[in-house]
């Protein structure tokens, strides 16, 4: 629904009403003006985070979100990793069974804790019981006080709240990767 209110020689008010459908665990902007220079100064420190590092590995990354999938998948590969994509626990297991038994195991897995078929608190403690040790990442919506407990007592080795920042993304999977540091392209020389 679009509305215009218009008055001569004071300026115009419009307003958009579009209907949103569910609004729990959006994340509200206070201070507009604050929030686009946060977003700036995250997009420069991301675009630093990129190009200083480049990633060696194997990822599993099992999360049922196409969109997730989709911009993990996309900021991971861009940083030099491989990545195996599992939209559920139950898949995210047979990934890890597959790649060992290939002889090419993951270096590290990204687990999303709530997925269908088999979240990923179960699918954790079941490769855990299965003798896996490659480190496991919690990815999860849920951020309270608890939240982070329950992933660590499930097996995950660290833990990662959603939606996902890209630097606290790098910054995470970089602890628990090889990386190579790249230099940033040498400046022109300077014209005399």
């Amino acid at each position: 629904e679009l509305t215009v209110e218009s008055k001569l020689g004071r300026g115009s008010t419009f307003r958009l009403r579009v209907p949103t459908g569910p609004l729990e665990n959006v994340c509200w902007i206070a201070d507009p003006a604050e929030t686009a220079a946060e977003r700036r100064a995250n997009s420069q420190a991301d675009a630093f985070d990129a190009a200083a590092i480049e990633l060696q590995g194997r990822i599993l990354l099992a999360e049922d979100g196409p969109d997730n999938q989709r911009l993990i998948g996309l900021i991971l590969r861009r940083t030099g990793a491989e990545v195996v994509i599992a939209a559920n626990g139950r898949q995210a297991i047979d990934c890890v069974e597959a790649a060992n038994q290939a002889g090419k195991p993951f270096d590290l897995i990204l687990m999303d804790m709530q997925m269908p078929v088999l979240d990923g608190y179960e699918a954790t403690r079941q490769l855990r019981r299965d003798g896996c040790a490659i480190p496991i990442v919690a990815l999860t919506a849920h951020a309270m006080k608890g939240d982070r407990m329950k992933c660590l007592d499930a097996g995950c080795d660290d833990y990662a709240t959603k939606p996902i920042q890209r630097s606290q993304l790098l910054r995470i999977v970089s602890h628990y990767l090889p990386i190579r540091a790249t230099s940033p392209p040498a400046a022109p020389p300077a014209l005399g």
